[in-house]
């Protein structure tokens, strides 16, 4: 089962890894270029965070946008896991998770999984954008089917979904 909640009337412009003016990770300037990452080593280069980029020695030292949601723990959106198939299933579907990631990654480098916690009844897959966890949310139902749903917070660009199967 497949099911989409949706607020609002418009699709949201832009992604929220920087570029929303909504965002409080929105970058309000132009960093001078080049600039990397203290975290994670992405360069800023022709006004984008890039992972191909070689920095020469006098770069600026900045935090990326990912960098700073992660240091300050704040989602973007979460992947909530449950059901009886996880427990047998959860390697399986853990690698489902972290190849959308690298495939995204290749793109938007701002795009990442923050982190994977265990709860009593649930797996939480925590990442630094809304459409990553849609993302991973629609693969892990396409490999292994189940009950799937998106909620998108109004006026909030965060996104939970919901994945379970319980046989």
């Amino acid at each position: 089962m497949k099911r989409e909640s949706w607020r609002g009337s418009e699709q949201w412009p832009g992604h929220d890894d920087g570029e929303n003016p909504n965002s409080p990770y929105y970058e309000k300037r132009k960093y001078p270029e080049p600039t990397v990452c203290s975290d994670c080593g992405l360069v800023y280069h022709k006004g984008h965070w890039a992972n191909s980029q070689i920095a020469p020695p006098h770069s600026s030292k900045e935090k990326c946008p990912a960098c700073r949601r992660v240091a300050d723990r704040n989602p973007g959106g979460v992947v909530i896991l449950q059901g009886k198939y996880l427990n047998a299933h959860e390697s399986e579907i853990l690698n489902v998770a972290k190849n959308q990631e690298k495939l995204a990654n290749e793109h938007r480098p701002l795009q990442r999984i923050m982190w994977t916690k265990n709860n009593a009844d649930a797996l939480e897959i925590a990442v630094t954008n809304f459409h990553l966890a849609r993302r991973i949310g629609e693969a892990i139902h396409h490999a292994h089917k189940g009950e799937f749903e998106v909620k998108y917070s109004e006026g909030d660009r965060f996104a939970r979904v919901y994945w379970r199967r319980e046989a």
